[in-house]
């Protein structure tokens, strides 16, 4: 409601604003108006709805000063920001899609367990976790973890750096990607193990540095919700995808880094391996989904 009201306006009063918008403003508004419909639709299950919608406004005028303050400059940093916010912000997105993912169904945690000892005849989270419970190699799984924002990041910069040609495409399929995963649990409700199993299945392995800081990022950032199907390794799979087609030289760095966050997803018990498929296989579909709406009409340059 927030956000329609506020475009409206500059749709009225601040015309040369609205022109300014570039298609990755498009899709961003586009986003935040379904989740904030989203949110008025889980209005009775939420503590304080309130400060969400005022989130939301408060993103949407951040974003319109951010793209009004680039067509008054060239530096550098404001024009990374402006292309990437979408990106900066998905983070948010993600942690507010446990106030409505259950508007159409029920949690199907028991299903993705069921299905998960089917495939594998085991729980692969508590199995891996309990095997290899060294205090390194648990270093190493949530530093791989925590990799999966860093491997972005480095994305995004060696794009802008060295295929600049590209660099919109590019930041702009890796946006909608993301997104497409959290519409996605926003229909699908999946805690994860983590959250899913009772103690003592649900207590994570003990590392030394990262795993204070990954649990400092779960209590903040991570919720009940997006267990299925896994956003780490789908996004880190689309950034494979992308770096093949766009930037060869990333693409053969980034293998290690994306087979350890496939690894540490399951290890540190934020996903079942099925979530781990999952993310493999809508991968493609999604990019695919992504690369069709840059050359869409209405998103124009």
């Amino acid at each position: 409601m927030f956000i329609i009201l506020i475009l409206l306006s500059l749709h009225k009063i601040k015309r040369p604003i609205v022109n300014l918008l570039k298609k990755i403003d498009i899709l961003f508004f586009i986003y935040l108006i379904i989740s904030t419909l989203a949110l008025l639709l889980s209005w009775d299950t939420i503590a304080s709805p309130w400060h969400l919608f005022l989130n939301h406004a408060a993103i949407a005028l951040l974003v319109l000063v951010l793209v009004y303050t680039d067509s008054k400059t060239d530096h550098i940093i404001v024009y990374l920001l402006r292309t990437t916010y979408p990106l900066i912000v998905s983070g948010y997105f993600y942690s507010e899609t446990v106030f409505y993912n259950k508007l159409l169904f029920d949690n199907i945690d028991p299903f993705l367990m069921s299905l998960e000892t089917k495939v594998f005849g085991m729980q692969a989270s508590l199995l891996f976790s309990a095997v290899f419970s060294n205090k390194l190699f648990s270093e190493l799984m949530y530093f791989s973890y925590f990799s999966f924002y860093l491997l972005i990041a480095a994305f995004i910069l060696y794009m802008f750096f060295k295929k600049r040609e590209y660099f919109l495409q590019v930041v702009f399929q890796l946006s909608v990607s993301l997104y497409m995963f959290y519409f996605i649990f926003m229909l699908i409700p999946s805690a994860g193990p983590q959250f899913y199993f009772l103690s003592p299945d649900n207590k994570l392995p003990e590392a030394y540095v990262f795993s204070h800081v990954m649990h400092f990022i779960q209590n903040v950032a991570e919720q009940p919700t997006g267990a299925f199907p896994s956003s780490h390794v789908g996004g880190a799979f689309i950034i494979l995808l992308l770096s093949r087609k766009f930037a060869p030289d990333f693409y053969k760095l980034s293998w290690p880094f994306v087979g350890l966050i496939v690894l540490s997803t399951v290890y540190i018990k934020a996903h079942y391996a099925i979530d781990v498929i999952g993310g493999f296989v809508i991968a493609p579909f999604i990019l695919s989904l992504s690369s069709y709406l840059f050359k869409f009409p209405i998103f124009r340059k």
